[in-house]
């Protein structure tokens, strides 16, 4: 218990240090759809994961040397065989990984949910965070939420049952052959669907910290320990560990899913999941990442935030602050490759993209496919980051018929989304705002357009409302519609996802004559954080 007792006085000491404006960071630390994030530290370094769901390339891997700043450096899971997504559902697809590092590698476990050649639990491996990461162990079960850890010389493979307990076992990392087959050691707290368990020793104790309540208003983080890892485990006096259910003003809501670290100076640090409700409770881009300190009892249970709620900010944790140099606003794809925040809609077929078909442009090539089939249509999309923000794109396209189009999309969902196109209307070359909701078209409005030349779609929102413009050549934009951001929240729509914008093409059922050739992506955040 002597290292707990003194990380316990670092936290404290450090919880008590007075804060200026410019020692204190905000929350979320990941903005967009960044849900069910798991940590670990390395040295001086640290390295994030989150979920993806039906999105490809699958896991992003995010690092951080002062927990607050963090750049993308790689995905988990960018290979078909990895991430085997063809035919998952809305909100199929990559759920709640957790990553660890062990002995000069890192592991990131998880469970695919309903892509063809997926089978349940598999995890991955690398050297080197930013990849290549190994082809897929499958374990061939179907458990939610699978969790590794390393202590006593052994690999602790932790999940729920999906009845309201958790299994324990261990696995020989090298094949995925289960060595101490995995029993019930304990169950939930009493909130509803216990999930997202992680394992830990610390001191004497051995931890499981687990989220419950679901993934909505109720979500909390509760935890039990034990001095033997398969118990009998007694659960904290003081739970939940953290939960913002009870505060129902605060702008943060559904706080839950979180994984501790413990920084180079012994204090404890959690990241966990939770949304920003907009206009009531309505949020539409995503359950996002944040960041709080963790305070010890002297009888070693652990407490995030502010007495379990997390807040809009804290003083910085006690790191050398580093800033990592901003992307652009514009992507110009002047590269052979994607940057890594983009995202294709399950697994992508090559024929329908291309950063060097036209150089300096990204070319989409609309297939048969639309967002109506559970495929993969030409897409190219990332994140919705800010609440307030402008994405635009400068777009040559020629329709030859009706059923061909191109332009900006905002997915919801496959049933769910707004679409500024352009095609062909009564044999004219025409811009149009498509509002598909619930499965079919709720509102349609056209503007004509010249019959050939570059066209400029922008989107730009507040949390409220998006609204959507059309530029032709160098004359002035002309909005063409608005609409509202609460038909894309996840209270409307249901699901796990949030809110991607991005480029796509369509054939309708045949593959387009033309190409639609993108010259630019711009997406400035206007949110003042």
């Amino acid at each position: 218990m002597k290292r707990l007792a003194t990380a316990l006085a670092t936290a404290i000491a450090l919880s008590s240090l007075p804060a200026t404006a410019a020692d204190t960071f905000s929350n979320p630390i990941l903005t967009g759809m960044n849900p069910d994030p798991s940590i670990c530290r390395v040295g001086d370094d640290f390295y994030l994961v989150t979920s993806t769901f039906e999105y490809y390339p699958g896991l992003p891997i995010y690092h951080s040397k002062d927990l607050v700043n963090w750049k993308i450096i790689g995905h988990a899971l960018s290979t078909p065989k990895s991430n085997p997504l063809k035919g998952a559902g809305t909100s199929g697809g990559q759920y709640a990984p957790t990553l660890r590092y062990h002995d000069g590698k890192f592991y990131v476990i998880g469970t695919n949910y309903g892509g063809e050649g997926a089978r349940g639990i598999s995890y991955v491996t690398a050297t080197d965070p930013a990849g290549p990461w190994s082809d897929p162990v499958w374990l061939d079960e179907w458990w939610v939420d699978p969790s590794l850890d390393f202590y006593d010389g052994k690999a602790y493979y932790l999940s729920p049952d999906n009845a309201g307990g958790f299994l324990l076992g261990t696995l020989d990392m090298e094949t995925g052959k289960v060595i101490e087959p995995r029993r019930k050691v304990a169950t939930g707290l009493g909130g509803s669907s216990p999930e997202g368990p992680h394992f830990y020793k610390i001191g004497d104790y051995y931890y499981i910290m687990s989220a419950e309540g679901g993934t909505g208003y109720e979500h909390r983080e509760v935890i039990q320990r034990s001095k033997n890892p398969y118990g009998p485990y007694e659960p904290s006096p003081l739970n939940p560990v953290l939960s913002n259910k009870d505060v129902p003003g605060h702008p943060f809501q559904a706080i839950g899913h979180a994984d501790l670290v413990q920084l180079q100076d012994g204090s404890w640090w959690a990241v966990c999941l939770g949304i920003r409700p907009q206009n009531g409770k309505y949020q539409h881009i995503g359950r996002e990442t944040f960041l709080a300190p963790v305070t010890w009892s002297a009888d070693g249970w652990p407490k995030v935030g502010t007495d379990g709620v997390v807040a809009e900010s804290y003083p910085r944790p006690n790191l050398p602050l580093h800033k990592w140099e901003k992307e652009p606003a514009r992507d110009n794809f002047d590269s052979e490759k994607l940057k890594l925040n983009w995202y294709f809609l399950r697994n992508p077929y090559d024929k329908d993209w291309s950063l060097t078909a036209r150089p300096g442009y990204l070319r989409l090539n609309g297939s048969e496919l639309s967002f109506k089939q559970n495929d993969s249509p030409a897409f190219v999309g990332r994140r919705q980051t800010a609440l307030n923000m402008e994405a635009s794109t400068k777009m040559e396209f020629t329709p030859t018929a009706e059923n061909e189009e191109a332009g900006l999309v905002i997915r919801g969902n496959d049933k769910n989304h707004y679409d500024l196109l352009v095609t062909m209307r009564n044999g004219r070359r025409t811009a149009i705002l498509r509002q598909y909701l619930d499965d079919k078209e709720a509102d349609v409005k056209t503007m004509e357009l010249p019959e050939k030349g570059e066209v400029t779609l922008s989107i730009s929102s507040t949390p409220a409302q998006y609204q959507f413009y059309v530029k032709c050549g160098n004359k002035k934009a002309r909005l063409i519609g608005t609409a509202d951001t609460r038909n894309l929240a996840n209270e409307v729509i249901y699901g796990f996802t949030g809110v991607f914008i991005g480029m796509y093409a369509s054939g309708n059922g045949t593959a387009c004559k033309n190409p639609a050739d993108f010259d630019w992506f711009e997406f400035v955040e206007k949110d003042k954080r």
